[in-house]
């Protein structure tokens, strides 16, 4: 793996090094526009080829990105299922029957049994 990255690193760079070179002798520089939009496509290239290399031939690349990815999915569900509900004001008034005053820990409480047996009477088993 690692010799392939590096021959294609070389070839892809090779193109903008040479003319770097060959302009650093020439009194007019060269300065083609489609050599030079050739040149940086091959910069971009070498840079969004190194990650489907890596994929390709590494298992521990592999394994690592799928731990990654696992990760972030983990703490996003985490997230979602712990946080209050986002209008609450407007769940509050409209699952409470009772008139009576609740403090905010028990009023999110008692919001998400009402919601819990909502969602288990509806859900079919």
């Amino acid at each position: 793996m690692l010799a392939v990255v590096v021959v294609l690193f070389a070839l892809l760079w090779m193109p903008y090094r040479t003319l770097v070179v060959v302009n650093s002798f020439l009194d007019p520089p060269y300065h083609n526009t489609w050599f030079l939009l050739f040149c940086r496509m091959c910069i971009y290239t070498n840079s969004a080829i190194n990650p489907i290399i890596y994929n390709l031939m590494s298992q521990k690349f592999r394994m690592a990105f799928k731990k990654l990815c696992k990760c972030s999915w983990r703490r996003q569900e985490k997230a979602v299922e712990f946080n209050a509900p986002m209008y609450y004001s407007v769940m509050k008034d409209s699952l409470h029957e009772s008139s009576e005053p609740l403090n905010g820990q028990e009023d999110v409480i008692q919001t998400r049994m009402k919601l819990k047996q909502k969602d288990e009477s509806s859900d079919p088993k």
